[in-house]
C-alpha cells in the first residue's frame, strides 16, 4: 500500500501556517485587545475564494483565546449553515445564545434567559408566518388568529427595542470585564440576497458599543448581493461595484485585503507540506503555474499524491513524462473547462503550446491547416477561445513539451481523468 497523505480544506491553526498568516494576526488582536479601540468595531477581512479568511479568523479567534481568554466572549457564526433559513437573525442570536450558555459558572445566565424569551417570539412569529392553514376548522382558524396577532404584537414589540435589548445586555457583560467578538464565515457561500439579509442583520442589531465583528467576505460576491439587492432600483450594472464600496463602507472600519501569494510564497508552501516525489521534482513549475491560492495549490497537490501513485502501480505508465503530468494536474484543477475540451480534442495541448512559445498565430488559420490538416479549423476556433483566457496558461506552457508527446497524450489524459 502506499502512504498518501493528504492536505485537508480546514482552517490551520499555527502549527500549520505555511503561508505566514500569522503576520495579520497580530495587528488584528492589537486591535481589538486595545482600551483605547472605540466600540462598535467591524473588521472586514477581503479575500478570494480560497485566499485563506477562514485560516486567518480561526488563528485571530486561537490567539484571543489563548492569551484574552478571559476578556472575550467569542461567538462563531457561519451563515452558510443555516441558509435554509428564512431570514439570518434568529440564526445568529442563537450562536449567542449557545456561547453564552456553555459557560461552566454560569455567568450569564440571566443574559441567556432573556435572550431566549427574545428568540422564542421570533421563532413563533416564523412558525406561524409558515403555517398551513388549509385542514382547520373555522373555529380552530380564528383562535390561530387571535394567537398570531398577540404574538405577532410582541414580536413587533420586541423586533423594534431588540437593539437597545442588545445593547443593555452588552454593557453588563462589559460590566462583568467581557467584550463580544462575533466571527462571521462562509458568507461568500450564501445566496446574494441572503449575504445582506446577513450585513443588514450585523449593522441593525451588532452596531453596539462593546461589540467586535470580523467578517470574512469576497467583495466580488457582495457586488453581486448588492446587484440584487437594489435591481428593482434600476442601478446600472457599470455601478454595482461602487455600490457595494459605499454599501461596506458604511458598516466596515477596517477593510484587511489578504496579500495576494508570490511564487516564493507558492514555492515554500509546497516545500512545507511534505509533497510527494512529483512536486518536488517539479516545484520549479508549480511555483510558476498553480494559482496563489491555498485551496487550490492543496488540490494539486493532493491530486498528484494520488497520480503519482497511480503511475507507480500501473503496468506501462513508467516511461511517462512526468513533467507534462504535473502540467495536466495543474491544467485539470485551475481550468476544468478547458481540460475537458483537451480531452475530447488532445491536439489543442500541442495548439496553445504552439502559440504560447510563439511558433503558432492564434488567429491565422494557415499554420493551423499545415500543422492539423483536417482539424485545423476546430483546434484553432478552441485555442483562440482559450489563448490569453488564464494567467496561469503562459507559464504553463512557455517550455512544455507536449507537441514531442504527442502520440501518448490520449494516455496522459485517461489516466488524471479525462
Amino acid at each position: 500500500m502506499p502512504d498518501i497523505a493528504m492536505l485537508s480544506d480546514t482552517p490551520v491553526n499555527w502549527r500549520g501556517d505555511l503561508l505566514r498568516f500569522r503576520r495579520y494576526v497580530d495587528p488584528l488582536v492589537s486591535v481589538i485587545t486595545n482600551p483605547r479601540t472605540e466600540t462598535p468595531f467591524t473588521i472586514g477581512i477581503y479575500g478570494a475564494w480560497g485566499s485563506g479568511k477562514s485560516t486567518l479568523l480561526e488563528m485571530v479567534d486561537e490567539r484571543l483565546l489563548d492569551r484574552h481568554g478571559d476578556a472575550f466572549i467569542r461567538v462563531r457564526f457561519n451563515p452558510w449553515v443555516h441558509r435554509r433559513e428564512p431570514e439570518m437573525l434568529l440564526p445568529l442570536l442563537n450562536a449567542l445564545h449557545d456561547e453564552l450558555n456553555q459557560d461552566p459558572r454560569r455567568r450569564f445566565a440571566d443574559t441567556v434567559k432573556r435572550l431566549s424569551a427574545i428568540m422564542l417570539n421570533l421563532a413563533a412569529d416564523e412558525m406561524l408566518k409558515r403555517l398551513s392553514l388549509g385542514t382547520m376548522s373555522v373555529e380552530k382558524i380564528v383562535k390561530v388568529a387571535h394567537q398570531y396577532a398577540e404574538i405577532r404584537g410582541q414580536v413587533d414589540s420586541q423586533t423594534g427595542r431588540l437593539r437597545g435589548l442588545l445593547q443593555r445586555e452588552a454593557d453588563l457583560l462589559a460590566a462583568q470585564g467581557k467584550k463580544l467578538v462575533f466571527f462571521v464565515d462562509d458568507l461568500d457561500r450564501c445566496e446574494p440576497d441572503q449575504i445582506i439579509d446577513v450585513l443588514e442583520s450585523i449593522k441593525l442589531f451588532l452596531d453596539l458599543k462593546h461589540v467586535f465583528v470580523l467578517i470574512a467576505l469576497a467583495k466580488d460576491v457582495v457586488d453581486r448581493g448588492v446587484s440584487v439587492k437594489y435591481q428593482p432600483f434600476g442601478f446600472p450594472a457599470a455601478e454595482h461595484a461602487l455600490i457595494g464600496d459605499d454599501y461596506l463602507d458604511k458598516m466596515i472600519q477596517l477593510p484587511l485585503h489578504l496579500y495576494p501569494l508570490g511564487p516564493t510564497e507558492v514555492g515554500a508552501f509546497i516545500r512545507a507540506s511534505q509533497p510527494g516525489e512529483l512536486a518536488r521534482r517539479h516545484a520549479a513549475t508549480l511555483e510558476k503555474s498553480v494559482a496563489p491560492n491555498p485551496r487550490k495549490i492543496k488540490r494539486v497537490l493532493n491530486l498528484l499524491r494520488v497520480t503519482e501513485a497511480i503511475i507507480a502501480g500501473t503496468p506501462g505508465l513508467a516511461d511517462l513524462r512526468t513533467d507534462l503530468v504535473v502540467r495536466l494536474v495543474v491544467l485539470r484543477v485551475q481550468a476544468p473547462e478547458l481540460f475537458a475540451d483537451v480531452v475530447r480534442q488532445p491536439e489543442l495541448l500541442v495548439a496553445l503550446e504552439l502559440v504560447y512559445q510563439e511558433r503558432l498565430v492564434a488567429d491565422v488559420l494557415q499554420g493551423f491547416q499545415t500543422r492539423f490538416k483536417a482539424r485545423a479549423e476546430q483546434v484553432q476556433k478552441l485555442t483562440r477561445v482559450y489563448h490569453g483566457k488564464h494567467d496561469f496558461l503562459m507559464p504553463l506552457f512557455a517550455n512544455s513539451g507536449f507537441e514531442a508527446s504527442a502520440e501518448e497524450l490520449p494516455a496522459y489524459l485517461t489516466m488524471i481523468g479525462g
